[in-house]
């Protein structure tokens, strides 16, 4: 069995932060975004879950909202380009920032594509969901 193959078996293989400074992601989106509420150190706290499609197949990307408005601006690319996004930022640094590029060459959504066609089904969103819950409330 595979890691990623036990990883879905453990639970939490359905979701991904950005966290570390570097840290990337390539995918396409597959849904609408989703506001996840939670608390965290006794305080609300709200992230966005983006459904995206990555080489390991569906995942619930979770994002803050700066983030997830600058992908809103390339929705117009959403089903004809792969995009990836680069974390600036050391772990646990609230200022990080976040580079979002389109990426040009149309093998990447291509492959991204064939992958969501395979293996995504609309009630993955729902289950990530559940999965993250318990992951942002601590």
């Amino acid at each position: 069995m595979s890691w990623k193959d036990k990883m879905k078996e453990y639970g939490g293989g359905n979701f991904t932060f950005l966290s570390e400074d570097g840290e990337t992601i390539t995918f396409i989106v597959v849904a609408d975004p989703v506001l996840l509420k939670s608390k965290f150190k006794g305080k609300d706290n709200e992230r966005i879950g983006c459904p995206v499609v990555t080489d390991e197949g569906y995942m619930l990307f979770v994002t803050g909202k700066r983030l997830a408005r600058k992908l809103s601006k390339h929705e117009g690319v959403f089903k004809r380009s792969a995009l990836m996004v680069t974390r600036h930022g050391a772990e646990g640094d609230i200022n990080a920032t976040y580079a979002v590029a389109e990426l040009p060459e149309k093998e990447t959504f291509d492959r991204l594509w064939a992958i969501m066609k395979a293996d995504y089904k609309p009630g993955m969103v729902a289950e990530s969901i559940e999965a993250v819950g318990d992951v942002l409330d601590n």
